[in-house]
């Protein structure tokens, strides 16, 4: 649904030359809160992230998910008239995104220092694995990478078992998101100083930050925390695990937690639904130590009853009967097929080359905006705009760019 209101960064123009997923996150939300943002793209190709080799002739899904509300330019910016239309786009843009790999935008003569000295008011956002300035600096990184040196790997999987990676790109879309939230706060600085500034968002780093739990088991015991699949991560207590339920499937399963807190009554809760009172008056379960320490007792009386029912049915006893923690463990079939999502914003409807398909959209609800929602633009197809209208470049010049591979 389209907002009577103005957008909340209506008149922001944003120079996009990001690819795959980090960068793209960050320059879709500002385009969702109502930026103008110009992806910059391969004459011809286009982003890599366009194809895959299944259906060379569609751009692919993940394309469509992470560039809705931009407008594609296409410009080989490698040669000097293509680098001068990028460095005029320089001149009117607000922001300037980039997550090339590391110094690719600096060979290609579009460093800070040159588009600081072209435009004194832009916001210069750069998105790489790790700190510019650090031993790390000229290495490659994608999500798994970015992840395994920012500490999520090494927190997460079975007791007992190696590192494992997580089944969501964290890094990137964590990365992406905080970017777009840095270069919002870069904007409300510039309103006050007029100058803008360079923004680095090192994947690494956001890693990091999102960890910071796991400070805390770090410093109570002296070692880095224990990985312990589905268990709590910050002490061992118990009933905190997955539990399944029918029909059995490989996503049939509920997450039940009892906190931890002195006073909390979820586990006499707890047991009173499942039709095991006796467990309150057994000292192998009166605290959650204990109760993580006699899991092995505790657990099949807990699997009994979830066994009964499906995911959704068991979340629902025990959240509105005893308010206990528990949560369905839903898969993207279940979101995606829950109307619910589409009815809150969480997900939204888009075509897909003559099919209606579900992706997720802008989250965080607003009321004063609504986001109005358009699919990722076809490749160049805001070239006639953005070097016409914008650049002022007339009809012949364009033609002969086009002529000559420029655009």
């Amino acid at each position: 649904m389209a907002t009577t209101t103005p957008s909340p960064l209506e008149g922001i123009k944003v120079l996009d030359f990001t690819a795959f997923e980090a960068g793209t996150v960050c320059t879709e939300t500002l385009a969702w809160l109502g930026a103008e943002v110009w992806k910059v793209e391969r004459p011809v190709k286009g982003e890599a992230g366009r194809y895959s080799i299944a259906h060379p002739d569609m751009d692919t899904v993940g394309f469509t998910i992470l560039n809705m509300n931009k407008e594609s330019i296409t410009c080989n910016f490698k040669k000097p008239e293509g680098l001068e239309l990028m460095k005029e786009l320089v001149a009117k843009a607000d922001v300037m995104v980039e997550n090339m790999g590391p110094g690719a935008i600096e060979r290609a003569g579009l460093g800070y220092d040159v588009c600081r000295e072209i435009n004194p008011r832009i916001i210069y956002t750069q998105i790489k694995g790790f700190d510019m300035g650090g031993k790390g600096r000229d290495y490659p990184a994608f999500n798994p990478i970015a992840a395994a040196m920012g500490g999520l790997a090494a927190v997460n999987g079975p007791a007992g078992g190696p590192p494992m990676q997580c089944g969501v790109n964290v890094a990137d879309n964590a990365s992406g998101m905080i970017a777009a939230m840095t270069v919002l706060a870069a904007i409300l600085q510039r309103d006050k100083t007029g100058e803008g500034q360079r923004l680095e968002i090192d994947m690494q780093d956001i890693v990091i930050g999102l960890g910071r739990s796991n400070w805390e088991p770090y410093y109570n015991t002296g070692k880095p925390p224990r990985r312990v699949g589905s268990g709590m991560p910050m002490e061992d207590v118990d009933p905190c695990n997955l539990f399944p339920c029918k029909p059995f499937g490989p996503n049939d399963y509920v997450h039940i937690y009892c906190s931890r807190h002195p006073g909390s009554k979820n586990f006499d809760d707890l047991c009173r639904i499942i039709g095991h009172e006796e467990l309150l008056d057994d000292p192998d379960m009166a605290t959650p130590h204990e109760r993580f320490l006699h899991r092995d007792k505790l657990y099949p009386l807990i699997e009994e009853w979830t066994s009964r029912y499906t995911k959704q049915e068991a979340m629902d006893i025990l959240c509105k009967q005893g308010n206990i923690p528990a949560g369905a463990v839903l898969d993207v079939e279940d979101i995606t097929n829950d109307d619910r999502f589409v009815e809150t914003g969480t997900m939204v409807e888009q075509d897909y080359y003559g099919k209606k398909v579900r992706y997720p959209g802008f989250t965080p609800k607003m009321d004063g905006y609504k986001v109005d929602y358009r699919p990722s633009p076809a490749l160049g197809g805001s070239n006639e705009h953005v070097y016409h209208d914008v650049l002022g470049v007339d009809d012949d010049k364009l033609a002969q760019l086009k002529k000559n591979g420029i655009i």
